[in-house]
Formats: structure tokens, C-alpha cells, sequence
């Protein structure tokens, strides 16, 4: 089968928008865009290529997908994890996928929460924890939606 990268981006796009105008809770959407980052560059096997894509769907997500208040947040953060994400080998990647993800997720949100939430961060710590747990949270469970019913986790595997 595996891994269309123009397919699942494109996927990834109507999610993203999906999400952002549909099922917002409390305030707090997934970052699907952030989840594509991290999944297609799990299998990229060029460290410099996978960061220059996350570069460029994070410029991307930025000017389009999320109004570009803060432009060049989620490049920062998208080039941040797929380098962190293509240095993954193909046999770790396979017994611990799930948990590799994972971490990868909480890193990203936690990232995107510091610059974005930075005067929390400085003045009400619990408040800047709950902001990130709850992104992180709301991420990973996507996540694992979309691994389980889109087989994303097979494909990725398949190209590692």
C-alpha cells in the first residue's frame, strides 16, 4: 500500500479545518497539522528533508490555516519534530511507534503552548499545564483515531 504523502496531507488539511470550526471543546482543537508532521517523517529516512517539509507545512499552516497571528510558530515547531521524528530508526519505530508519537505530540504542544502562552508560562504555571495537557490530550486521542481507522500506523511502518 504505502504512504501518500499528497494524499494524507491533503486529509490532514480538511481535519485541520474540520476541527477548527466543528468539534473546538472548551476552547482547545488538535493539531492535525502537527500529527501529519510527526507521522510522515517517522519513514523519511533525510533529516534535512523531513525538517524542510515540516518548515513548509508550518509556514503553510501558519499564513492559512491558523490566520497568521503568530507567523513562524508552527514552522518553528513542525521543523522541530519532523527532524526529532526522522531520526527514529525503522526497528525502534515499530515496537514503540505508539509511544514515540506520543512524545512527540507532547513536545510539539508543549512548544507551540510555551511561545503561544508564554505570558501564562511566566504568571500562572497551572494555567499554562492545563493548556498544554489539554491540547496534548485532545491531540493524542485523534491520534490514535486516525492510526486505528485510517491504518496510518501500517503505512508509515511499511515505508520505515
Amino acid at each position: 500500500m504505502g504512504f501518500n504523502f499528497s494524499g494524507y496531507l491533503f486529509i490532514a488539511i480538511i481535519l485541520q479545518l474540520m476541527f477548527a470550526e466543528l468539534l473546538t471543546i472548551n476552547g482547545f482543537q488538535p493539531n492535525i497539522m502537527l500529527l501529519f508532521i510527526i507521522l510522515s517523517s517517522i519513514s523519511m529516512e533525510s533529516a534535512s528533508r523531513a525538517t524542510i517539509i515540516g518548515f513548509l507545512i508550518g509556514l503553510f499552516s501558519d499564513l492559512i490555516l491558523f490566520s497568521g497571528f503568530y507567523l513562524g510558530l508552527s514552522s518553528l515547531v513542525f521543523s522541530i519534530c519532523a527532524y526529532f521524528a526522522s531520526q527514529v530508526s525503522s526497528n525502534f519505530a515499530y515496537r514503540n511507534f505508539d509511544l514515540y508519537w506520543l512524545s512527540l505530540v507532547f513536545l510539539g504542544t508543549g512548544l507551540y503552548s510555551f511561545f503561544r502562552y508564554d505570558f501564562f508560562f511566566f504568571n500562572d504555571i497551572l494555567f499554562f499545564l492545563k493548556n498544554w495537557f489539554s491540547i496534548a490530550l485532545y491531540t493524542s486521542f485523534v491520534g490514535f483515531i486516525l492510526t486505528r481507522i485510517l491504518g496510518v500506523k501500517q503505512s508509515v511502518l511499511e515505508d520505515a
